[in-house]
């Protein structure tokens, strides 16, 4: 978590939801001067020299290469964040995402305010009790499992 505000500091940019994984990241971010291969080109950079320094470890840390993808419209931004935060699930690394301590679930379930996560924008886009509507929303994609992302 202190990487990514580390992150936030050198390229401002809005996370609005992410999932840290073994090999990979998956994030929904907002940037505003800067392309998001900037952010995330120095999160990989940072974490993998960090890793590799520890573990005296040599090579490639992340899978693949980094991809992006523009999301177009509220739907898809819905999706989207609910693919994230199931991805835990999916990846047999917890039964319930809301256990996952590592993704920004917890954050979309409760009122409290994070300093790096930016709820307000997804939430905002189900009206009255946007947390308990959020938690429905991702539990009914979990049970029928299908993405438009």
């Amino acid at each position: 978590m202190e990487l990514l505000q580390k992150a936030l500091q050198r390229y401002p940019s809005e996370f609005h939801a992410y999932c840290l994984m073994l090999n990979h990241i998956h994030l929904i971010l907002g940037t505003i001067h800067h392309t998001p291969t900037d952010l995330i080109h120095y999160l990989h950079s940072v974490y993998a020299r960090y890793f590799n320094q520890g573990d005296n470890y040599v090579g490639h840390l992340f899978q693949g290469r980094f991809f992006s993808k523009q999301i177009h419209n509220h739907k898809q931004l819905l999706d989207t964040s609910a693919y994230i935060h199931l991805n835990p699930e999916k990846s047999n690394y917890t039964n319930l995402p809301e256990d996952y301590l590592w993704s920004s679930y917890g954050a979309f379930l409760t009122a409290s305010k994070s300093t790096i996560i930016h709820t307000g924008k997804i939430l905002s886009l189900l009206g009255d009790y946007p947390h308990l509507k959020y938690q429905l929303f991702v539990e009914t994609r979990r049970k029928i499992n299908e993405w438009n992302i």
